[in-house]
């Protein structure tokens, strides 16, 4: 039997491919027409997505020409960039200011005593270094606290000596009243200035017999507001009260900055009249003094028996007006609330009045605060008398009967006559030193509590057999962090602490878990404490977190059980108990404390010693030669934490020697160009980002006169969003014509050439950028005003000298040519754009739709008449195939009856 084999019919000799595919091929050119036509139609459909795309890039930038913040946003710019970085940002206003940097901020640094040698000889002793950022007794008070918190007018006074020298004193740079003490004292004068209490003192150590005098320098009021302007016939000048509490002073503010502790929900002290009557006072709703003086007399069961009210020297008093003479006079607490003993007035009164001193003054401190403030368990001070003794045999019993402050102390001992003692802070001014003046051979210096316990409150008390000239307290542990300490700086290096839960576990092995997540209800050491003894009461658990005996932390204690430590851990690897300073276990409990402690060995060597401080990360150490022939070598500790806050003060029983070589100073700058109006604003780093609002500040440098920041309208993001859109719309122009050319040569055709879409989208645009616009109130009302025109080849070139004269005399005409309501030119082409590209209603959506159609329907007939055709080819070929078997078939047979005739003639 025959077949086809490679296309070719063997019986007939005939390619039956080349036929079909020649008789198909015939069929299928009107095919390849319809395949052409939807081809086309789907090019076009490209390059219309090509321009739609071009133009909503154009768009963008039209939409951007529209923004607020285009010619909204403001630039600052300092005249002086060496001294002053400026940026503003979008809460920014535009103004101008003067700014003068007067003091970089610095990292505290002190230096030890000389040491033979570094890494070979060990101290010889064992000891600890404490380093405290806290507690020091003599914080001066700012000058905007003086003068019931009008301030002082920073300037200059005169100070005539009774010798007649006279000396300008520039108090222009001034912070503190201490700063205006140290600026008299470095004078050329012979005046001596001190703080007392509430006023400034001016002695004159000449032999002069003239007028000690302090006048104003160029009509200015400083000397006034410091309260000596004044003159003396004699040596010394006691200047007038110029700081005292008012009734206007929050509740924080008093006490040295530790506020009053109450009890909430509960009443906080009792008053008993002379007449035996009572009243409780419940002082939850005090936010000011003022606020308690009201509580007190307006009490319901009050009716006028006892008076409360601010003295003119700023203190609390309590007056009974009864008359009664059943009982004394006094304030009691209730339920265990520290409030009263807070406000001073926790007492018996004398003569029918009780007194609280709510101030340490100006720079000192209320004794109360002291050895870690009142709480529930401390010592109560009896200030009473004390016997004192000087080596040379003089003898003095001191009565301290009403002695708030310590400054008191310190007077009270000075001024005595009979005793050659001199009291004054210690170095580290945390403390107390006594010293002997008199002879060196006398006996030793003898300090006693005759009655009450001040001495030994104030740990000076002392006898004989101490052989001691010089007493010093140490550490008073002055309260520094209280309830309202906040947590944003109470982490290492004053650093905030971070959120998260704690798990807590008393001596019983009871635990629970603590959230300390919430940023709005833990905000101070206060809030910690309350969700901490809150979640040990849900949970049975025998803790209680209170703040600590030093002063300086709190501590989570146990209150019973004896079989485990208290515990306080992390829950799910946080880090908030390590922040806080309270993870770890302990018999009692756990303390957290500002403080750094550095265990010193007697084999350690001065390079041992600053390995252990670089390992605490509170300060850094390094050792320096000095380059003397002895004992040059020196350990030199600087503190992690820029500014003020960041001082170091250390204390050790081992006389390192520190001294500072670098003082902790907060940066300063004064805003305002004349120091007499203007205002100080200090920051520990050089950044005085909440300064202004608005700007981001950094101070670089010192400057003799002020910087000028000039914040305004950045002009330049205006140009650049102007010179976007024309990029823009060029490259829309260079795909247009891509799109639509004509090649002469190769007779080539864009896609979109003689679109009529692309010349009505081309004119539509156009006519925008040509035609004046209904702009009211303004001089500009085409782009042509604002220097944007078409080139020769139409495209848009911008003339920046038209657009950067137009921005410097007239801003606010550009704003309303793009952005004016309803016709601005910004407003209108985006709705003209947006009408051609929008995805639903778009003309070009429409089009787009429209080309799909057709090339779908074309795609759709081609691959049916292709199926159509693959089907008659294949009919063929089995039409031919068969042709073929009968061929074969045929000469099969001939081949048979040629056979039969060639057998038959043989």
């Amino acid at each position: 039997m025959s077949g086809i084999s490679s296309g070719v019919g063997l019986a007939t000799g005939l390619n039956i491919t080349e036929i079909v595919d020649a008789i198909i091929g015939v069929q299928r050119n009107a095919l390849v027409k319809l395949a052409d036509r939807a081809a086309a139609f789907e090019a076009t459909e490209g390059g219309i997505k090509t321009l739609e795309a071009n133009l909503l890039t154009l768009n963008t930038s039209v939409q951007k020409l529209n923004l607020k913040s285009t010619f909204e946003t403001l630039k600052a710019t300092s005249s002086d960039s060496s001294q002053f970085s400026v940026a503003a940002n979008s809460t920014a206003t535009a103004a101008s200011y003067q700014l003068q940097g007067l003091r970089l901020s610095s990292n505290h640094q002190v230096v030890s005593n000389g040491f033979s040698d570094s890494d070979t000889t060990p101290i010889g002793t064992d000891t600890t270094i404490t380093l405290s950022r806290g507690g020091k007794l003599d914080d001066s008070k700012l000058l905007e606290e003086l003068n019931n918190g009008l301030g002082v007018q920073r300037g200059s006074i005169r100070i005539t000596d009774r010798d007649g020298q006279t000396e300008v004193i520039d108090l222009t740079r001034t912070l503190n009243i201490q700063d205006v003490v140290d600026e008299i004292n470095g004078s050329a004068t012979s005046i001596v200035a001190s703080i007392e209490d509430d006023h400034l003192v001016l002695t004159d150590t000449s032999s002069g017999l003239g007028t000690l005098k302090v006048t104003e320098v160029s009509g200015g009021k400083t000397a006034a507001d410091l309260g000596i302007l004044q003159s003396a016939a004699g040596s010394t000048l006691t200047g007038d009260s110029v700081y005292r509490v008012t009734s206007d002073f929050n509740l924080s503010q008093i006490n040295d900055g530790n506020g009053i502790t109450t009890v909430s929900g509960s009443e906080d002290f009792q008053i008993t009249a002379s007449d035996a009557s009572t009243f409780n006072v419940d002082l939850d709703s005090a936010q000011t003094i003022g606020d308690v003086v009201d509580l007190v007399n307006n009490n319901a069961s009050n009716g006028g028996k006892v008076t409360a009210a601010i003295t003119s020297d700023g203190k609390l008093t309590l007056t009974d007006n009864t008359g009664g003479v059943a009982t004394t006079f006094e304030v009691t607490a209730l339920n265990d609330s520290l409030a009263a003993r807070e406000l001073g007035i926790q007492t018996t009164g004398l003569g029918g009045t009780i007194t609280g001193t709510l101030s340490g003054g100006l720079n000192s401190v209320l004794l109360r605060n002291l050895n870690g403030g009142v709480s529930a368990s401390s010592t109560v001070l009896n200030a009473g008398q004390v016997y004192f003794e000087d080596g040379a045999g003089g003898n003095a019993t001191i009565d301290f009967s009403g002695v708030e402050t310590l400054d008191e102390v310190i007077n009270a001992i000075n001024a005595n006559g009979s005793i050659q003692i001199e009291a004054s802070l210690n170095a580290t001014k945390t403390g107390i030193q006594i010293k002997d003046t008199s002879t060196a051979s006398g006996t030793s210096i003898e300090i006693q509590d005759t009655t009450g316990n001040l001495a030994g409150f104030l740990k000076i008390d002392t006898v004989l057999a101490d052989s001691k000239h010089t007493v010093d307290s140490g550490s008073l542990d002055l309260r520094y962090v209280n309830k309202n300490t906040s947590l944003s700086t109470y982490g290492k290096n004053g650093t905030a602490v971070t959120s998260g839960s704690i798990r807590i576990t008393d001596r019983d092995g009871v635990s629970f878990n603590v959230s300390l997540s919430d940023s709005e209800t833990t905000k101070t050491v206060g809030d910690v404490l309350t969700k901490i003894n809150e979640a040990a009461a849900t949970a049975g658990a025998k803790i209680n977190a209170r703040l600590n005996d030093f002063g300086d932390g709190f501590i989570v204690e146990s209150t019973g059980g004896s079989s485990f430590d208290v515990k306080v851990e992390e829950v799910s690897s946080g880090t908030v108990a390590a922040s806080l300073g309270i993870k770890g276990a302990g018999a009692t409990g756990v303390t957290s404390r500002q403080i750094t402690e550095v265990s010193v060995e007697a084999t350690d060597t001065l390079q041992d010693i600053t390995e252990k401080i670089n390992a605490t990360g509170v300060a850094s150490a390094t050792i320096i030669d000095d380059g003397t022939a002895f004992n040059s070598a020196r350990l030199s500790i600087t503190s992690s934490r820029s500014g003020a806050a960041g001082e170091l003060i250390l204390e050790s029983d081992y006389n390192f020697g520190f001294s500072t070589s670098v003082d902790a100073d907060d940066a300063l700058i004064r805003i305002g160009s004349n120091p007499q109006t203007s205002f100080l604003l200090t920051s520990s780093t050089n950044s005085f980002d909440d300064a202004i609002t608005g700007l981001e500040i950094d101070l670089l440098s010192t400057g003799l006169s002020p910087s000028t920041i000039n914040v305004a309208r950045d002009t330049s993001g205006i140009k650049s969003t102007v010179t976007t859109f024309i990029n823009a719309y060029n490259s829309f122009v260079d795909a247009k014509n891509s799109l639509t050319g004509f090649d002469t040569e190769t007779n080539a055709r864009g896609v979109l050439n003689g679109n009529s879409l692309v010349q009505t989208t081309v004119s539509r645009l156009e006519g925008m950028l040509t035609k004046k616009l209904s702009i009211s109130n303004s001089s500009v009302k085409s782009m042509a005003q604002l220097g944007v025109r078409f080139n020769g080849n139409g495209k848009l070139e911008l003339n920046s000298a038209t657009l950067d004269a137009l921005l410097a005399d007239d801003p606010d005409a550009v704003t309303e040519f793009f952005q004016q309501e309803d016709t601005g030119f910004a407003v209108v082409m985006d709705d003209v754009i947006t009408a051609m590209t929008d995805p639903f209603t778009g003309t070009l959506k429409a089009q787009t739709d429209s080309l799909q159609a057709s090339a779908l329907a074309l795609n759709t007939r081609v691959d049916e008449l292709n199926t159509i055709l693959e089907a008659r080819r294949e009919r063929l070929i089995r039409q031919f195939t068969l042709q073929e078997t009968i061929v074969n078939q045929l000469n099969s047979q001939q081949t048979a009856l040629d056979g039969l005739q060639k057998a038959s003639s043989s």
